[in-house]
């Protein structure tokens, strides 16, 4: 009946010990505290911090915190429409080790022709040997992009045509052959089909 917790886990997380956290704050690390606050409403609801919480995540953001760092690709990427800041934010999130950065991040160069690079941090998530965190990621991701009004780029047009005709999907499925690539091109155009479906 209800969705799969692992897909709606935007609930904040308590970070730290519980027990500690009445204790004296005199030694708290604010750079620490900001690095590893969650930020899950947020990622949930991107565009709140665009215009309600600047400061909160530029301190978030300064302090290197994962979830900040996807936030901002988000907004830079999708809104403001600045490729390079973007895919440097989202890169942040995925070496800071949140996965949903990893996987927009790898999406996002898939959606820009980096099908190469693209793919090394898809594979980061282990889909060879089970798609429920790719899926999982993917459900979090479009609550994400919810919000975001109209994010259809003609350029991934262009990618998933290019990536379609460099793996030789349509060839293999006629021959009734699975695609070695067909991962990649399934992932990049449930993006373009949601990102088309946001323009209707």
């Amino acid at each position: 009946m209800g969705e799969d917790a692992s897909v709606n886990n935007y609930d904040i997380i308590s970070i730290g010990d519980s027990a500690s956290s009445n204790d004296d704050l005199s030694n708290s690390d604010r750079t620490n505290y900001f690095r590893n606050i969650s930020l899950s409403y947020f990622a949930a609801q991107p565009t709140e911090m665009m215009s309600k919480h600047i400061e909160f995540k530029e301190l978030c953001l300064e302090s290197g915190n994962p979830e900040a760092h996807y936030i901002q690709g988000i907004l830079q990427l999708f809104v403001k429409e600045d490729e390079q800041a973007g895919l440097y934010h989202l890169r942040q999130s995925s070496d800071g080790g949140y996965i949903d950065g990893t996987y927009l991040y790898g999406l996002s160069l898939l959606a820009v022709e980096r099908f190469h690079k693209g793919q090394k941090y898809l594979d980061k998530l282990g889909w060879k040997e089970n798609r429920s965190t790719s899926d999982q990621c993917w459900e979090r991701v479009k609550k994400s992009l919810t919000d975001i009004p109209y994010f259809m780029n003609q350029g991934y047009y262009i990618a998933r045509a290019n990536l379609e005709t460099l793996c030789g999907c349509r060839s293999r499925k006629r021959r009734g052959r699975v695609c070695n690539h067909g991962y990649y091109y399934e992932r990049l155009n449930q993006f373009f089909e949601f990102a088309m479906s946001k323009n209707n």
